[in-house]
């Protein structure tokens, strides 16, 4: 082999262990990136009190499924404020043709359509329900008890936004609300260890202002 034909075989073969080695560290540093936001993101949404199972990252862009639709709209907004984040897709679940998968988001449905014919309504200022508010849990009762017994709910209290109340007074009576919900869902058969009230006080407004009447609110999120 001449000397220009071997020059020739080195060069060639330095260009593909360089492009390689470009390669074998563009993938590493691309982990490194996913592991990163995935840490950050799940430590967000435990801050938030959200399944932290729910999201995988491409590079700098999360995925979250749709299992409940509110759930995935909250988990977007969480990660969407997660430095380093570029974009969150809300994508249909791998698991989404598994039956037991199938019928816990039809009855995450059946609540939600509950809930927002008739939701559970309190006295004012109070943890007190009012007349169409038992109503309204019984509704639910009524889908929650033909659940399986290894599925637990989580009671969520919100109410909006009022000017000069302190965030511990708004926490206190959101919890105490849904509090008064698990305990008539309990009157109506469901077992304690099924239930989780949570107060979420008004920091998790549906309108722009959280001033509105549809900040107040009681959701239940199958588990």
């Amino acid at each position: 082999m001449s000397a220009s034909r071997r020059f020739t075989v080195f060069a060639g073969a330095a260009v593909l262990v360089s492009g390689a080695l470009a390669l074998t560290a563009a993938l590493v540093e691309r982990a490194d990136i996913e592991s990163e936001l995935t840490a950050r993101a799940q430590e967000a949404l435990a801050q938030s009190r959200l399944p932290t199972d729910v999201v995988t990252f491409s590079g700098r862009d999360a995925t979250v499924p749709a299992d409940s639709r509110r759930e995935a709209l909250l988990a977007k907004a969480v990660i969407d404020e997660v430095d380093g984040v570029r974009s969150v897709e809300i994508a249909a679940p791998k698991s989404a043709s598994e039956p037991h998968t199938e019928r816990k988001a039809g009855l995450q449905r059946g609540i939600d359509e509950a809930l927002a014919d008739t939701p559970i309504t309190f006295a004012a200022d109070s943890a007190n329900l009012d007349a169409a508010g038992r109503q309204a849990v019984k509704n639910v009762a009524d889908l929650l008890t033909e659940a399986p017994t290894d599925w637990r709910f989580e009671i969520a209290g919100h109410v909006a936004r009022v000017p000069g109340a302190e965030p511990e007074s708004a926490r206190k009576l959101s919890y105490e609300r849904a509090e008064a919900v698990a305990e008539e869902l309990v009157k109506s058969g469901l077992s304690p260890d099924r239930v989780e009230p949570v107060g979420y006080g008004a920091t998790r407004p549906l309108s722009d202002s959280g001033t509105s009447s549809i900040d107040r609110r009681v959701e239940i999120t199958v588990r």
